[in-house]
């Protein structure tokens, strides 16, 4: 996450994976809430930000959703949700997810301000 200094709330979230992700194919992100989907996006990767073999994304707190004329508020998706899956493909083109629990980000993202 990157923030101010004098604003609690983060201006953006960073993404790095060590996947075998094909960066020319779209990634999607998921949050859900005990296994039920509550809010999403599908994302264009960038091949040219792949970089010694990890990938990192780095997304704006506010994301305009395409196609679909609404926002979406990643802080507020990651603290309403207790899992966020990022479905990808592979290098050899099979379809993955990748489940990253949330559990106790609240708690954890806090105690940055004790």
């Amino acid at each position: 996450m990157g923030r101010r200094t004098d604003d609690p709330t983060p201006r953006e979230f960073h993404y790095i994976f060590e996947l075998d992700i094909d960066p020319t194919k779209d990634m999607t992100i998921r949050f859900q809430k005990r296994g039920h989907y509550k809010a999403g996006f599908s994302y264009q990767l960038n091949p040219k930000i792949v970089e010694e073999g990890y990938l990192a994304i780095r997304l704006p707190n506010i994301v305009d959703i395409p196609k679909s004329n609404c926002m979406l508020n990643l802080f507020e998706a990651h603290i309403k949700s207790d899992t966020v899956v990022f479905g990808y493909t592979a290098t050899d083109g099979t379809q993955k997810d990748f489940k990253f629990p949330l559990v106790g980000f609240n708690e954890k993202y806090l105690e940055q301000f004790i």
